[in-house]
């Protein structure tokens, strides 16, 4: 719209002289404010966004004409399927997005819950390495986010632009998961879906055994007949009692999951070797029952009652996660600081722009009830503070360089804090607690070519670094650590504008329409997302106030 107010700035050539120099000067001055904010930037944390990121190279350094109003409409469609894995081998840091949830070897790591499982199996096998396998398994996710932004912005004086917008947020995110399907071997698979049965005789047997085991040793030590077989009671003693518990554990009501194939067999042939034994040292004879092991390896719906256990996980399901709302609400301000473009001969001319931003909390993060969920926003008071560079070199080609840092003064409560080892889902007991996003600076560059009077393409760069995300909660003393992120996007798109005809009367309306497509090409820290962005974004013009009122 600057265009269309050329005959408002009109200025003298030595009043260009002045601007160009003072213009160099804040140029300088803000890329040294830049390179300081990168280089003391501080690693400390990164894992996939809860909320989405914010939208970025839609901006020039524009300010509205006095007494016009700038109504735009943007449309940003956000895929999320891969990501960039730092601790991945050198020559693919980039997985998809639903390996997070496949394994190999699906057990106590994955599960904490299982812990007294894998335990009962050590004792039950006379194994103390064995570790619990349900086997593997498979995962694909792809997360969408679109974003709809509506804002208004007032042209107070030529150099002051005030405004307000409020983004509709949806996302989703589609995820698939199997757990040992036909494709999957089951070579190291131990254990699986536990059968029906009544495990009250095997109890009973162990029981009578414990009893005449310590009948046994409280002979020996009153008689002193039998010592030398003493200290084999006491520690046969032991076994039966650690058994008897290990059964109950692993077959009996409570539990999901019992020994499988081989290690089933392993169980059956101690507690042969533990009944004879007994026999052994008693002169009696024993015999006790096997418990019945899985007849079949564990499929999704077991892997559901792990996830869905409480105590224990507690997540809602496996499923597919979908939120709509009201995000982060952002109230802006822009103050020119410069405008060289008022001078249309050639040469280089510089416009500058600072710009502030309140973003106000009113997104809602993610509830923590499903994973790969994502909020509609951060719930997070923050301020963006930046400047804004278009650098004409030619009435066909200029370059439009933007820098700005965010900072967060407030935390959001959420119901399930990550953790270090699986920072998506964590799969032990939820621990509430508040989270802080991390400070960002951002840095995009935007070159432009003009084809025509209306006709535009563009390309686009983005540079960001945003600051460990904290956690804290009454309830753990070591909240979880992240590393910080920085990842680089670059784009491309085209402009149809019909501002310059308006300013020559040839147009009825002055509308702007821009399209740009952002990309992920290089990130680092942790679980970092490749984001694929499109943009639609609309705008119209329209003058409340005459130029002289």
């Amino acid at each position: 719209m600057h265009e269309a107010a050329t005959e408002e700035h009109r200025i003298g050539d030595a009043r260009n002289r002045s601007t160009d120099w003072s213009c160099r000067r804040v140029f300088r001055a803000s890329l040294t404010i830049l390179v300081a904010l990168l280089c003391g930037s501080r690693l400390a944390s990164a894992q996939l966004p809860p909320s989405p990121v914010p939208l970025s190279n839609t901006e020039d350094a524009r300010t509205l004409p006095k007494g016009v109003v700038l109504f735009r409409a943007l449309n940003a469609w956000t895929r999320i399927s891969d990501v960039y894995d730092a601790a991945a081998d050198s020559a693919h840091h980039l997985h998809p997005l639903g390996n997070s949830f496949a394994f190999e070897s699906l057990g106590v790591r994955q599960f904490p819950g299982l812990a007294a499982a894998q335990s009962a199996l050590r004792t039950l096998t006379g194994d103390p390495n064995i570790s619990l396998d349900l086997g593997q398994t498979f995962a694909t996710a792809d997360t969408r986010i679109v974003t709809t932004p509506f804002s208004l912005s007032y042209g107070v004086t030529n150099r002051l632009t005030i405004g307000a917008m409020v983004p509709v947020v949806q996302t989703q995110t589609n995820l698939f998961v199997e757990l040992n399907p036909r494709r999957a071997g089951t070579a190291n698979i131990n254990v699986g879906p536990k059968p029906s049965q009544d495990i009250r005789s095997l109890q009973a047997q162990l029981s009578s055994a414990a009893i005449d085991l310590t009948n046994f040793i409280n002979n020996c030590s009153s008689t002193n007949s039998c010592s030398a077989q003493q200290q084999q009671a006491i520690a046969l003693l032991q076994s039966v009692r650690q058994d008897s518990v290990a059964v109950v554990v692993l077959y009996g009501p409570n539990s999901h999951f019992a020994p499988f194939g081989a290690t089933q067999t392993t169980v059956s042939n101690q507690l042969d070797a533990l009944a004879t034994s007994v026999g052994n040292v008693t002169g009696g004879t024993y015999s006790f029952s096997k418990p019945a092991g899985a007849q079949a390896q564990a499929a999704l719906l077991q892997l559901q009652q792990l996830v869905i256990a409480n105590p224990g996980p507690a997540y809602d399901s496996l499923g597919s996660p979908t939120h709509i709302g009201i995000g982060d609400i952002e109230i802006s301000a822009l103050f020119k600081l410069v405008d060289g473009f008022a001078d249309t001969s050639a040469g280089v001319r510089l416009r500058g722009t600072i710009r502030g931003v309140l973003r106000l909390g009113t997104g809602r993060p993610p509830t923590g009830t499903v994973p790969y969920e994502v909020g509609t926003g951060t719930g997070q008071t923050s301020a963006d503070g930046g400047a804004i560079f278009d650098v004409r070199f030619s009435r066909k080609f200029m370059t439009t360089l933007g820098a700005q840092y965010t900072a967060y003064f407030t935390s959001a409560p959420v119901s399930r804090l990550p953790n270090s080892d699986y920072s998506l889902f964590p799969m032990d007991t939820p621990i509430a607690g508040m989270w802080r996003e991390g400070d960002a600076v951002q840095a995009e560059a935007m070159p432009r070519f003009s084809l025509t009077d209306y006709f535009t393409i563009h390309g686009a760069y983005t540079f960001r670094h945003q600051a460990a995300s904290k956690y804290t909660s009454p309830d753990i003393a070591a909240p979880p650590v992240f590393e910080a992120s920085t990842e680089q996007r670059v784009g491309f798109g085209f402009a149809y504008s019909t501002v310059a005809r308006y300013a020559r009367s040839v147009s009825v309306v002055p509308l702007e329409v821009f399209y740009t497509h952002l990309e992920t090409i290089m990130a680092s820290g942790g679980l970092t997302p490749k984001y694929r962005r499109d943009q639609i974004e609309f705008r119209i013009y329209y003058r409340l106030r005459r130029a002289g009122r």
